[in-house]
């Protein structure tokens, strides 16, 4: 794994000194640290408290955010319109995550991608976003990918379109990640770069998975949201063949299982490691003695809005963990919050849970299942 990182780091020196740097550095961190690297879901996307987009999803100022956050990588989405310009976003329609141009009214008959011209879509809607001056049309996939380059960011791009990775490879390089469920189409991929290829085998055994990134070739590896079926016995399989493995917006405790378990890349909403280089503003580090069913809660953590925390736990044994997401205001942020973990260590050991937080006082809560003991160290880093 080290070896095939280090390869794509050479290939990025090639390319660009000062982005190559710049990506350097963050995959380096993430691999130095045995923790897999952290992509940002549809970008760096956040949302205020009563849900409505600050940062919108696949958006110039979602890669722009990411990079803030440290994150290496972004997902991107990518869709033809009705007169094959590509563009990006994730719905088949634009209702969830855009408004009415003209008066920012929430658009109340379905507007279809691929059935829409691009001028329209382009001068009738913009984006969501409680900050006016985000509220931007659109994005073509070019745009995107140039922010990308500007930024140093790495983008995966979630496609089916075959013109998209030619695109890629003519502004990035082999700079760029290819990523769908259709193998035909990773295959294209691969004609066209020695990029980084995921492929998402549906519900395919292991050997059939590993059949098929032996034909796509390269640097390659598998991609699935299906956590029940990604179990440790699958992803040693897989990475022992010399291949990544990606575990793709798990919800918790899921993805922390996964993490646990030796996935090499995390596609995450909320999943966040970028320490290296940064200095905590808030820390926390007590040795907890719990019987069965006692509970510890951590006091709240006073933070900036752009923020991110990380708890390590050395334990043995059987403990849930809870992360409350309090806003500002004392109210509990829109969501599905608090988010819970069931960590489970046969031998004492370390956890590591690290979250992105926006506009947020966190605070968390240990409860045993059977006696434990546990050492805790939580931080809070300003971004």
């Amino acid at each position: 794994m080290m070896k095939k990182f280090a390869f794509f780091i050479i290939l990025l020196a090639l390319q660009s000194c000062s982005t190559a740097n710049y990506v350097q550095k963050r995959f380096d961190r993430t691999t130095s640290e045995g923790l897999s690297v952290a992509v940002a879901h549809r970008g760096c996307w956040l949302r205020e408290h009563n849900g409505e987009f600050y940062i919108p999803e696949n958006s110039p100022h979602g890669i722009k955010m990411a990079a803030r956050y440290g994150y290496p990588a972004i997902e991107l989405d990518v869709k033809y319109t009705l007169d094959s310009v590509m563009v990006v976003m994730h719905d088949a329609t634009i209702n969830r995550t855009m408004r009415n141009a003209s008066d920012y009214s929430k658009i109340k008959v379905p507007v279809e991608v691929s059935e829409t011209p691009f001028a329209v879509l382009r001068e009738k809607y913009v984006l969501e976003s409680s900050d006016p001056s985000m509220r931007t049309p659109i994005p073509t996939l070019e745009e995107m990918l140039l922010v990308c380059r500007k930024t140093g960011i790495v983008p995966m791009l979630h496609s089916q379109v075959t013109e998209s990775y030619s695109l890629a490879q003519r502004i990035l390089g082999n700079r760029w990640i290819a990523f769908s469920s259709e193998k035909s189409e990773m295959l294209n991929a691969r004609k066209v770069s020695d990029c980084l290829v995921l492929w998402d085998p549906g519900e395919r055994p292991v050997d059939e998975t590993l059949e098929g990134l032996r034909e796509i070739g390269g640097w390659c590896g598998m991609s699935t949201m299906r956590h029940k079926m990604l179990d440790a016995s699958y992803i040693r399989a897989v990475r022992d063949s010399g291949y990544e493995v990606q575990a793709s917006i798990f919800p918790s405790p899921h993805e922390q299982r996964a993490l646990h378990d030796g996935v090499s890349i995390e596609l995450s909403d909320f999943f966040w490691h970028q320490t290296a280089g940064r200095k905590p503003v808030a820390t926390i580090s007590e040795s907890v003695v719990l019987a069965d069913g006692q509970t510890w809660k951590s006091p709240k953590m006073e933070t900036g809005d752009f923020a991110a925390l990380t708890i390590h736990l050395n334990f043995q044994g059987n403990i849930e963990v809870s992360v409350d997401d309090y806003g500002k205001t004392g109210k509990k942020r829109w969501g599905k919050m608090p988010r819970l973990y069931e960590l489970h260590r046969d031998s004492e050991g370390e956890e590591v849970l690290c979250l992105r937080l926006y506009k947020t006082t966190p605070s968390f809560e240990i409860k045993a299942i059977g006696d434990a003991s546990v050492k805790v160290s939580a931080s809070v880093y300003e971004l």
